[in-house]
């Protein structure tokens, strides 16, 4: 054999052996409840926190890219917004709104950013998120966050980390339920690159995004957490650190931690009903009109509380440590919560949950003052009311509890902190959803945009499991025109269903009883031709569904198109070739697994 020849031969065994073992991987990640698929998991969940992390120094690096020469031009060479002029903290917010209009103007699309977008995606898309839109998301919250605009930078730490997951699950070709995990991998890495708060960023992931939880989802996306906490761990100027207010409480003072619990509650359930009233109003003004009229209040509250602009880690920190007193941190407090309002409302690119921190901080550290000066009972300290503040405002806007409550946690880092914090979270939570009717900010968001989402327990299930787990490979494949003989050798394998190909239009199934008939009645010779589709039997329309899908998504199917039974197939890389069925799938088979 010639050495070209030979050469070629290897390289066409070495894609043979790669291609099924790619094809095994594949298979156990179907199975993520069983060991090898989890280990497999796992390492790309690690892969994808890594990524994630590493597009937070991105994001970083674009906002100290704006903000250098923004500061420059209005000859103001201080690096924080508090510390600039009155004409910038007006201005820079009023101009980067537009621009971010105009952007979208020029688009002609809507921005689809944060981490609405990513719910979204995993909803209704099974977690595949377009290239061009993280991109975008990414320089539009580096405009935001440079000119001072009310969201945090988590939203675009969510969505870039979830599109790493996404990209590297639809790079391998793995089955639906893995991608959807590697989505969540990448939201919770998002998350504790971000914060420095890997547990809350794991349950956050869980209970907002995924909204569920499991033991398989937890191991892949706790190292996501980890690993995309460590590429930022070490960097204190992408990951300013929280001061720590944990100090032992009284437990006279449990009433009024419940109270301002309350308070907050009805605060952050205000501020998210009031938001599902104002987005249909403002949605029928221009795009650019809209932000700009987001950053005009930003400009006018910053010009009197310049606190409020941009991520708002030194305001965190400073009502930890109780720097401001009541009248200061209350007015720094609404006025957060107001133009964190409008920021949501007219979709200024960025995140909530760190908004949510500084209005938290602020509104309890004014609480504490306050209570310190009125109460007859001794108080803490500003600093510890501050932290549950921060707590109670993630429960009643987020809705999500566990991760406000283990947030705490973290930035206390102690465990004196579980019984107020749950007091206060929970009091805080009962009341907000009283208030906004039971929805997080993100639901209603995406109820806004005529979308809303079935959790109940089956559908989690059937997401969770993949078709290649269920479907029936006892199946044989023959043309429409075939010989006695073929068809009897297909009988004698033991199947259970038939796939007949026509020469034009769709597959048929047959079950293999009526030809065992016409082969038990005719004793005709093997090699006489005969055609499946004219012999009297009953046949069902093959309809398709591609081999990486979940069971939800068969479950859909069979309701739209009322299918006896489904392909599960994998098309193949030559367009001129028929796609490679793996095995056939009915409703009885989709019911049984969520019915034993």
């Amino acid at each position: 054999m010639p050495p070209r020849s030979r050469l070629s031969h290897w390289r066409r065994q070495a894609r043979q052996v790669w291609s099924r073992r790619t094809e095994r991987w594949r298979s156990q990640l179907a199975d993520i409840e069983n060991t090898p698929g989890l280990g497999l998991l796992c390492l790309m969940g690690a892969a994808t926190g890594g990524l994630a992390g590493s597009a937070i120094l991105v994001l970083y690096g674009l906002i100290q890219v704006l903000q250098w020469p923004l500061f420059a031009a209005f000859g103001d060479h201080q690096s924080t917004f508090v510390a600039s002029g009155l004409a910038f903290r007006l201005t820079a917010p009023i101009l980067g709104a537009l621009a971010l209009g105009l952007l979208v103007e020029w688009r002609r699309k809507p921005l689809e950013n944060g981490i609405v977008h990513v719910i979204e995606r995993l909803m209704y898309y099974q977690g595949l998120l377009p290239l061009r839109a993280a991109l975008v998301d990414l320089a539009a919250s580096a405009i935001s966050i440079a000119t001072g605009q009310s969201v945090g930078r988590e939203g675009t730490a969510v969505h870039a980390g979830a599109f790493t997951g996404s990209w590297l699950a639809r790079r391998l070709s793995l089955p639906n339920n893995s991608v959807r995990t590697l989505v969540g991998c990448g939201t919770a890495a998002g998350i504790a690159a971000s914060f420095n708060t890997p547990l809350a960023a794991v349950i956050f992931a869980m209970e907002v995004v995924m909204m569920e939880y499991t033991i398989a989802g937890f191991a892949p996306i706790i190292l996501a957490a980890v690993t995309g906490s460590l590429v930022t761990l070490n960097l204190p100027n992408v990951h300013p650190g929280l001061i720590s207010a944990a100090e032992h409480f009284h437990a006279a003072e449990l009433p009024a931690m419940t109270a301002m619990g309350l308070a907050l509650g009805a605060l952050g359930g205000g501020f998210t009903r009031l938001v599902g009233q104002i987005v249909p109003h403002l949605a029928k003004v221009r795009i650019s009109l809209r932000m700009a009229s987001a950053g005009l209040v930003t400009g006018i509250l910053a010009t009197v509380f310049p606190q409020i602009m941009g991520l708002g880690f030194d305001t965190v920190n400073r009502a930890l440590d109780g720097d401001y007193g009541a009248t200061l941190s209350l007015g720094i407090g609404l006025a957060k919560l107001v133009a964190t309002l409008f920021a949501v409302a007219t979709a200024i690119p960025g995140g909530v949950i760190l908004p949510m921190f500084v209005c938290g901080a602020a509104l309890g550290s004014a609480f504490g003052t306050a209570a310190a000066g009125v109460l007859p009972i001794p108080i803490s300290g500003p600093g510890l009311y501050a932290l549950l503040g921060i707590g109670a405002m993630m429960a009643a806007v987020l809705q999500a509890p566990l991760s406000a409550l283990v947030a705490v946690l973290e930035l206390s880092g102690q465990t004196d902190m579980v019984l107020p914090g749950m007091l206060v979270i929970i009091a805080a939570l009962v009341v907000s959803r009283r208030i906004a009717v039971s929805d997080s900010i993100f639901r209603l968001l995406l109820r806004r945009r005529g979308l809303d989402y079935r959790n109940d327990p089956v559908s989690q299930y059937l997401r969770r499991a993949s078709v290649l787990n269920t479907m029936n490979r006892r199946f044989r494949v023959l043309d429409a025109k075939t010989t006695r003989g073929a068809v009897a050798d297909a009988l004698e394998t033991g199947i259970d269903w038939l796939l007949i190909r026509p020469s034009e239009g769709r597959a048929q199934l047959m079950r293999p009883d009526a030809l065992q008939r016409m082969l038990a009645e005719d004793d005709g010779d093997a090699d006489r031709e005969i055609d499946l589709m004219n012999i009297p039997a009953r046949r069902a329309d093959a309809y398709p569904i591609d081999v990486r899908a979940t069971l939800q998504e068969a479950y859909d199917q069979f309701e739209s198109t009322e299918a006896e039974a489904l392909v599960v197939q994998r098309a193949s890389a030559l367009s001129d070739r028929r796609p490679t069925p793996y095995g056939i799938l009915t409703p009885d088979a989709v019911a049984a697994t969520y019915r034993r």
